[in-house]
């Protein structure tokens, strides 16, 4: 996406190198801002047009490393952006749309700066896949969203990119036909999900192939619930809890600067 820059740089200097925090007669930002942390660190600086971000601007932690710098287009509209961790490492980097995200967003380690997911958004909307990787590079998981619900194949990996877990969204809600595999790529466990609830025969598989356990659902209920193993109640809780989570960086005030 192209970036209009106005010269900013210019402008400022027409004004005086030191000239900050400037409002005209109708109250709107013109020039370059700033403003500071309670311990004299620097919160945020850029320059406004008819208070409106043009061209750079740059966030910052209180400890004075970088936060985040986003370019702004001539009409203080769209944004590409680049967000840092606090060890000065890029956390992530995409496009804002009058402060939401817009297009591709992609995020990377903490500790290797591998990268670790991308994502793709309309105005704020969860809209396209998202895929999640190990430092590897092979994927983790796989999943997509329509209109910021998840929709379609929902897929995780083992490290080795063995098939871990399988299943289906429709709506954003798990519907269908649902795997689960041991490492080797054999299953560990089958079953079925309806409107977001276990379903049907839901069975348990040894490492040989054959049959462990078989359990009967109705409504994600079972009445042999006290036959599941610690191992398979957490398995459970894991997937019920944790469907297609992920973290991203904090986005706290990265857009919007604070008062005047």
């Amino acid at each position: 996406m192209a970036i209009l820059l106005l010269g900013a740089e210019v402008f400022c200097r027409a004004q005086g190198d030191t000239l900050f925090n400037q409002t005209d007669t109708h109250n709107l930002k013109q020039g370059w801002w700033k403003k500071t942390y309670p311990n004299g660190k620097t919160m945020y600086k850029g320059f406004f047009k008819d208070d409106k971000p043009v061209g750079e601007m740059k966030r910052y932690y209180d400890n004075g490393a970088c936060k985040a710098i986003l370019l702004y287009d001539s009409a203080g509209e769209y944004a590409q952006a680049r967000i840092f961790y606090t060890n000065g490492k890029l956390a992530g980097e995409g496009c804002y749309f009058n402060a939401l995200k817009d297009s591709t967003w992609t995020y990377y380690s903490y500790y290797d700066h591998s990268l670790t997911s991308r994502e793709v958004f309309t105005r704020g909307v969860r809209n396209g896949p998202m895929n999640h990787y190990y430092n590897n590079g092979n994927f983790s998981e796989k999943l997509a969203w329509v209109n910021d619900k998840k929709e379609g194949p929902w897929e995780q990996y083992y490290s080795n990119n063995i098939l871990k877990l399988k299943g289906s969204y429709h709506n954003g809600k798990l519907e269908g036909a649902f795997l689960v595999n041991y490492e080797t790529g054999k299953p560990y466990l089958k079953g079925a999900y309806k409107n977001d609830l276990r379903d049907g025969s839901w069975i348990f598989y040894r490492e040989d192939g054959t049959v462990d356990m078989e359990l009967e659902y109705r409504n994600g209920k079972t009445a042999d619930e006290e036959k599941l193993d610690e191992k398979q109640q957490e398995l459970f809780r894991t997937i019920d809890e944790n469907q297609g989570k992920f973290e991203e960086p904090d986005e706290t005030n990265f857009l919007e600067p604070a008062g005047r």
